[in-house]
């Protein structure tokens, strides 16, 4: 069977003091593994300490088409999360998304130049 090739893309930023995963990690992580061909994110992680809060972004992103951008996935972030490094982990989110914006852009020149 084969395997469709997906990407992945990461965006980091610093955690406020006080944060479990601070202490562990010394920044928050937010990763997508992404569909390059149809620009769905098909898993999502990020350096939570539990569980639960790692599955949580997964469930909040996971389907997510990224050619509609990552506004409304971050609003509903925003509205259901209610703790610390709120504004750290939606900063990882963009930066993860602004790398998956250099990748299309990167391979958008890349088809150019072979027409």
């Amino acid at each position: 069977m084969l395997m469709k090739e997906t990407i992945i893309c990461t965006g980091y930023s610093r955690l406020p003091d006080g944060m479990a995963a601070k202490n562990l990690y010394g920044v928050m992580g937010v990763g997508f593994e992404i569909d390059p061909d149809s620009d769905c994110i098909i898993n999502a992680s990020c350096t939570f300490v539990t569980n639960m809060c790692t599955n949580f972004i997964t469930n909040m992103f996971v389907g997510h088409d990224l050619k509609k951008g990552l506004e409304t996935p971050i609003e509903k972030f925003e509205r259901r999360y209610f703790g610390l490094g709120k504004k750290a982990i939606i900063t990882a989110m963009r930066d993860a998304y602004n790398q998956y914006l250099i990748y299309k852009s990167m391979n958008f020149q890349e088809m150019s130049v072979k027409s």
